[in-house]
């Protein structure tokens, strides 16, 4: 983690700009000696951390906002650093090689936002979810080219190496996104996909809550799936064959086609090594019979009122409120002045929850570094954090 660290800190008075950054402002959390300062690099919005300790000050980038590529997070060290003649009594921040990092623009890497408000087309959708190699996407995608596909993956190498190889083979008919596929689906359209590929996901048998296979995923997968569309899971565990069995067969009515060690067109390298082991291959399939209705889309969620900061700050204190299958938790409250400020806070789902701010400035209240996504437990969120504010 890129960080600075000095014996003095005399801080000047803001804004103050160098190299191309700008610190607009410094907010203070007067109960635990940290403060935050709201930093901007050209189309790049972030906080650095100033941590007081008992005998120095440790200045670090706040991982919540952390932007990309790590350059920017060192070089405005740096800069911060020249601005305040800081003499460092440790300092990690010099210039290594950088690597290109899945945050730079891509035609095929997208943000979750897009997919939420911007994703549109006419074509059927096919959908892989933790692709890995890619090598079973690539196929699909190439031997499909009138499918549109989606690739929900969440480790760095494995994206970028299928961006390089879908350049390398001129595949036009790809998107990917780095999320979580428990909550992907929500922004498809109802009826619209006609694959949906989970090829040996993380079993996660000391933490099932995890697991991608669940009562709600499968909801979700029926309602985006045509009818006669098709969810495929694939696993050589035992445990997750018979928990995801059990969790189908959970559904009123369900059609499922179960089969053992089959071959398919394209394996993945580690379906490969496990079958030199001789593990067994599981799969089952359930095929949508259902026409579902459209699902009401979530508009951006904002705030309709502008509360008084002060007002805030005098009835703030740190809690947690818990609703039926979503919660609140605000956290701590910083100071940038008497009217301004930011709370930070998490909500949303138990198990998928948004962490973010809450920033008091300008006469406007807006959630940062980006807005809340629009998903239902959110939207029930997002009405508790507004009874908050306006009670």
């Amino acid at each position: 983690m890129p960080n600075i660290q000095t014996k003095k800190l005399d801080y000047k008075v803001f804004p103050l700009s160098q190299d191309g950054y700008t610190f607009h402002y410094i907010a203070d959390s007067k109960k635990i000696n940290e403060k935050l300062i709201y930093t901007t690099f050209e189309d790049k919005s972030f906080f650095l951390k100033i941590i007081e300790r008992e005998n120095d000050y440790l200045i670090k980038y706040d991982k919540l906002t952390r932007v990309s590529p790590i350059k920017i997070i060192k070089d405005a060290l740096k800069a911060f650093q020249t601005l305040h003649n800081l003499e460092l009594t440790f300092s990690n921040i010099e210039s290594k090689k950088e690597t290109q990092h899945l945050e730079k623009s891509d035609a095929y890497l997208k943000k979750i936002s897009y997919f939420a408000h911007d994703f549109h087309t006419d074509k059927e959708i096919w959908v892989e979810v933790g692709f890995g190699s890619g090598r079973h996407l690539l196929h699909q995608a190439l031997a499909n080219p009138d499918i549109q596909f989606i690739g929900l993956e969440i480790h760095g190498p494995s994206i970028e190496q299928v961006i390089k190889q879908c350049k390398i083979q001129n595949i036009n008919n790809l998107l990917l996104a780095a999320f979580d596929a428990r909550i992907f689906l929500e922004f498809l359209s109802s009826n619209s996909v006609g694959k949906l590929f989970v090829h040996f996901p993380v079993p996660w048998d000391k933490k099932p809550h995890r697991r991608v296979i669940s009562p709600a995923f499968i909801d979700e997968s029926t309602r985006v799936l045509k009818q006669d569309g098709t969810l495929e899971l694939r696993t050589d565990s035992e445990n997750y064959y018979a928990y995801s069995y059990e969790t189908f067969m959970s559904l009123t009515q369900c059609d499922l086609q179960i089969r053992k060690n089959q071959e398919i067109v394209i394996s993945s390298k580690y379906e490969d090594r496990w079958k030199r082991q001789e593990k067994n291959i599981y799969d089952i399939t359930l095929t949508n019979q259902e026409i579902s209705q459209e699902k009401e889309k979530i508009t951006k969620l904002t705030f309709s009122q502008q509360p008084s900061f002060k007002e805030v700050k005098a009835k703030f204190t740190p809690h947690v409120f818990k609703g039926d299958d979503y919660f609140v938790h605000f956290e701590r409250l910083y100071e940038i002045d008497e009217n301004s400020g930011i709370i930070k806070l998490s909500f949303g789902a138990f198990e998928k929850c948004e962490h973010k701010y809450l920033i008091f400035n300008d006469n406007k209240i807006q959630y940062f570094p980006y807005e809340a996504l629009p998903i239902k437990q959110n939207l029930k969120s997002h009405k508790k954090i507004e009874e908050f504010l306006y009670a």
